[in-house]
């Protein structure tokens, strides 16, 4: 009888090890890939003059209005940065409004093309680097020193090349001070040759 026994133990053994093997990859549940936080870091669009938004946390344009700064803080929008001088006329108090609708206000002034300097350049890479910075709203009043600053932000800073900061600062508007761009970042690169000057010289 205890030699009949074996077999019937063997079986119950091997059964017990085969219900502890993992199941075969068909009988599994499909994984669900992960997907990355924060792929599309779009801001709402507030329509300020000549506006524009950009996947990195910017909305871009002229003067906003009162009704559009209170818009702008509804939409969550954190931080508030003007390009304009003391100088001009028409932003009377949005200093004021801004930091009143709880928001950072943040102010660089450029005078024209004479303003685009690496020094602003650096300036705005380091307002839009501080934290709780995005999203942000960067102004002046139509908006073509936002993007040539921009875009010399982008060759200053972020080193990409000449040819790619001046298409950057066109595809956000940029007419009227491309030239003045060009000359300043022609100037940087007879000054720094280990710059990649492709697109203006």
């Amino acid at each position: 009888m205890f030699h009949r026994a074996i077999p019937v133990v063997s079986l119950i053994v091997l059964s017990a090890l085969i219900g502890a093997l993992p199941t075969a990859s068909a009988d599994r549940e499909p994984e669900k890939p992960s997907t990355p936080k924060n792929i599309d870091q779009t801001p709402p669009l507030v329509p300020i003059p000549n506006a524009r938004v950009t996947k990195t946390g910017l909305l871009v344009g002229g003067q906003p209005s009162l009704d559009q700064l209170k818009a702008i803080a509804q939409a969550g929008y954190r931080t508030v940065i003007t390009l304009r001088t003391d100088m001009e006329q028409g932003d009377e108090g949005e200093e004021a409004t801004v930091e009143r609708l709880g928001m950072k206000f943040v102010s660089i002034p450029v005078a024209g093309p004479a303003g685009l300097t690496e020094d602003n350049a650096r300036r705005l890479a380091k307002a839009l680097e501080a934290q709780d910075a995005l999203p942000a709203v960067l102004h002046c009043k139509s908006g073509q020193r936002v993007s040539a600053l921009l875009g010399l932000k982008a060759f200053v800073v972020d080193r990409v090349s000449a040819a790619a900061a001046i298409d950057l600062a066109k595809s956000l508007g940029l007419t009227k001070l491309e030239t003045a761009l060009r000359q300043r970042i022609a100037e940087i690169c007879k000054a720094d040759k280990s710059r990649n000057c492709e697109g203006v010289q």
